[in-house]
């Protein structure tokens, strides 16, 4: 937040979130008031987004009920506009957990949603957003705005944020971080079945611009009139906050994230896209991430790879499936890279460990290796050992640069797939400045 003489022509209000902005790790209330269901009479209760150890539903009632730790149980929530009625779990005789919730009908027409996100990093937005404290007006950047498909979305960071993000290394932290507003462009109502693509496809798609999960959780809908008519209690998957992600944006290119998520959002209005996109992009934040056995990475990452290879080759190409099989990985990988105008060569000063593997492998198999035959020789070498462990382990870190230059395949073989032309995070680097981003090989190739 600045103390700076607020731009008061151009500032804006900032967006109110229907659940108050939590502080790191502390839940988020749902209902506070009566419970049915659960004994003959209504009992006081509390159901809350908990974000400790992770983001989960939860419910605890003042009374003991005779209940079994394991069992389902329906609890009706006594709400002023209508009783909702809420599966979950026994935990103990006074409480348990959920998977969460739908309050109200997902056909009801809606004028906006509101969503709440977590753990995002502050954008900076370019629009100010200004409020009034007893400290007087403060303003700061942190509005960011875009419009795809007939769809208008508003981002608003909250305005302390730099002070909830300060100690992200001692604990995993889950927070509340920004509000966001999604409606049509033209104003015109839609519902919630409407949207849920638009919301699916931000969640994902932020999540593999960031390298790491981060959700849009508790959206509510709006009617005409303002009032709350539909809710959506179901925890998204979410990891926990980290000041520097290990994806390929960075997080002051607005422009580059509009031009990467408005193809997602158009992506995912496709049912017959949808699903084969999401799972792509789920497969690129698992070999982005860089927490856990370097050797999962590889593997999610090569998955990835052989399902842009079948939809590149066989369903957009035209390659029969005999030809496809009978064609071995390193040639079908090095035929999409080229075809996308991404070089196949390895950068030794990139991946030095890497270029020494080829350079012993030229040796012993009597031909110069690329990229693909190094990272399809160290997946196979790594789910089907046969003995040939021993060449992956032998020099040390070539694993670790095998994953990153996977990770660096998979990634920009998706953009170039959704035509995406912004800039990008060259993956097979670890060093260098956080923003050092160029633009993406076929950009380059094309302007020249």
């Amino acid at each position: 937040m600045s103390m700076q003489e607020p731009p008061t022509r151009h500032a804006v209000r900032p967006l109110l979130p229907v659940y108050p902005f939590n502080e790191p790790g502390q839940p988020i209330a749902l209902h506070d008031g009566l419970v049915g269901g659960l004994a003959p009479d209504d009992a006081p209760g509390v159901m809350e987004l908990s974000c400790r150890p992770d983001p989960k539903v939860i419910w605890r009632v003042e009374d003991r009920v005779e209940a079994v730790a394991g069992d389902p149980v329906t609890l009706v929530l006594r709400r002023s506009d209508g009783d909702a009625p809420v599966t979950g779990v026994w935990r103990s005789r006074h409480d348990g957990w959920s998977n969460g919730a739908v309050v109200g009908q997902a056909d009801v027409p809606l004028k906006r949603v509101v969503a709440h996100w977590f753990n995002l990093p502050n954008f900076h937005g370019p629009i100010a957003l200004t409020r009034t404290t007893e400290a007087g007006e403060h303003w700061w950047l942190g509005r960011w705005e875009m419009e795809v498909g007939g769809w208008k979305l508003t981002l608003d960071v909250r305005p302390d944020h730099a002070r909830v993000w300060k100690d992200l290394h001692e604990a995993h932290i889950y927070v509340m971080t920004h509000v966001m507003d999604l409606r049509r462009a033209d104003g015109a109502t839609f519902t919630a079945t409407d949207a849920e693509p638009v919301l699916t496809a931000l969640h994902v798609g932020v999540s593999f611009a960031l390298g790491r999960w981060a959700a849009p959780m508790l959206p509510v809908g709006e009617d005409n009139t303002g009032k709350v008519v539909w809710e959506d209690w179901h925890p998204g998957h979410c990891d926990p906050a980290r000041r520097t992600s290990p994806g390929w944006w960075h997080e002051l290119q607005h422009t580059s994230l509009a031009d990467f998520l408005g193809r997602v959002i158009t992506a995912f209005a496709d049912p017959d896209r949808l699903p084969g996109l999401r799972l792509q992009l789920m497969l690129g934040i698992a070999a982005m991430n860089d927490r856990g056995f370097v050797e999962q990475r590889v593997v999610m990452g090569a998955a990835g790879l052989e399902h842009l290879m079948w939809q590149i080759l066989v369903l957009e190409g035209g390659m029969g499936e005999s030809e496809y099989r009978d064609q071995d990985a390193h040639e079908k990988l090095r035929r999409v890279l080229t075809g996308a105008q991404i070089s196949t060569e390895i950068d030794a000063e990139l991946l030095p460990v890497t270029a020494s593997f080829a350079a012993e492998e030229r040796q012993r198999q009597g031909k110069v290796l690329d990229g693909p035959d190094v990272v399809t020789q160290i997946r196979n070498r790594l789910v089907h050992p046969r003995g040939a462990q021993e060449r992956v382990y032998r020099l040390e870190g070539l694993v670790a640069e095998v994953w990153r230059l996977t990770r660096h395949y998979l990634v920009v073989l998706i953009l170039h797939s959704l035509g995406y032309q912004g800039s990008y995070r060259d993956l097979r680097k670890t060093g260098g400045w956080a923003g050092d981003v160029g633009d993406v090989p076929w950009s380059r190739t094309e302007a020249g």
